[in-house]
């Protein structure tokens, strides 16, 4: 009976894994799925305040949500026309593209010998030929265009979420409240994701049009896909900012030397600068309660799981993860790991 008692913790871990694994099976099989079902919650995150604001305002509730839902999806659609007709341009041109980047490579290596700095081309053109440029075009063009692929059925949802949400809000505090739960900590988590949601709207928002004026001013081509993918890869922790300068920075390189993509690149870096490590901090207030380490990881996590949706939700995911774990104490273990913590204030 003894050891029956001493073994049972190291069961319980194993089949707590155990059942994690096939969770994250199903997840990942079920991703087309759930990817616009989240997209659709996050978007009615984001509305909902312009809705209680109009229904405020006296204005009849599904008078509200019709302006609303129009005024935020029009330029969507204006958007996604402009993007689709950048992205077929891209796709059409990509072997000139790869090549008029090799010949920009070529030229900003003999622009370095002036400066006595030797580059190995043998390196570089090899290095040209695993990355295979084009392949990488079209793969981010093909990216790009799903995630529009689905526009009205994820608006349609949060339309029906945004109807249901004072219903759906008030069976979440019931069922709080039969099991014993803290109502407070629910009420607490759903607004804290729904403040990341709308900061991260703002910043991104800022970020894009700041990135448009540099790229409208040094004549980069297919500024809005980059622009886009700026605003889209915002909402990416720790190296979204980075990956969405590459593509703006090289082009910049290929249509007017490396000077322009340097200047670009500088002009990313003070925007990410000023916006992610001066704004964003100051708005966001004491933080997530996750730790960076957290935060990196599970944007890996969720990008294998859901793809560019998950990496895009991965912070908010996460925090959903970490206030479920902490209601029970059997898995309190495993939200003190996901947060913050450092050790008892003295």
């Amino acid at each position: 009976m003894e050891q029956t008692q001493k073994l049972w913790p190291i069961n319980q871990l194993f089949v707590f894994l155990a059942s994690m694994l096939v969770v994250i099976i199903i997840l990942k099989y079920a991703s087309d799925i759930l990817v616009p079902f989240l997209l659709s919650i996050a978007i009615a995150m984001i509305l909902h305040p312009l809705l209680s604001y109009f229904v405020k305002l006296h204005t009849p509730k599904v008078v509200a949500l019709v302006l609303i839902l129009l005024a935020s999806l029009i330029p969507i659609i204006i958007l996604s026309d402009t993007i689709a007709t950048e992205v077929s341009s891209l796709v059409r041109n990509t072997q000139d593209i790869s090549s008029n980047f090799t010949h920009a490579v070529e030229r900003s290596t003999t622009y370095a010998k002036t400066f006595g700095i030797t580059i190995d081309e043998n390196i570089i053109n090899n290095t040209l030929e695993k990355s295979n440029i084009s392949d990488l075009l079209k793969q981010l063009a093909s990216q790009i265009s799903n995630q529009f692929s689905n526009i009205f059925l994820i608006y349609f949802t949060a339309a029906f979420m945004l109807m249901e949400a004072e219903f759906f809000y008030n069976k979440m505090i019931k069922i709080a409240q039969k099991n014993n739960r803290d109502t407070r900590a629910w009420m607490l988590i759903v607004a804290k994701i729904k403040s990341y949601f709308m900061i991260k709207v703002k910043t991104s928002l800022l970020t894009a049009l700041w990135a448009l004026a540099v790229l409208w001013y040094y004549d980069v081509s297919y500024l809005y896909l980059w622009v886009t993918l700026v605003f889209f890869l915002n909402f990416i922790p720790v190296i979204g900012s980075i990956i969405a300068a590459v593509p703006a920075i090289i082009m910049a390189g290929i249509d007017h030397g490396i000077m322009s993509a340097v200047w670009v690149g500088s002009w990313y870096a003070i925007i990410n600068m000023i916006v992610g490590n001066i704004i964003e901090p100051r708005i966001m207030g004491k933080g997530l309660g996750l730790s960076a380490l957290i935060v990196f990881l599970s944007m890996t996590f969720w990008g294998w799981v859901f793809g560019p949706a998950g990496m895009i939700l991965s912070v908010p995911l996460t925090m959903v993860i970490q206030f479920m774990f902490a209601q029970y104490d059997e898995t309190r273990w495993v939200s003190l790991l996901l947060s913050d913590y450092e050790r008892e204030k003295e």
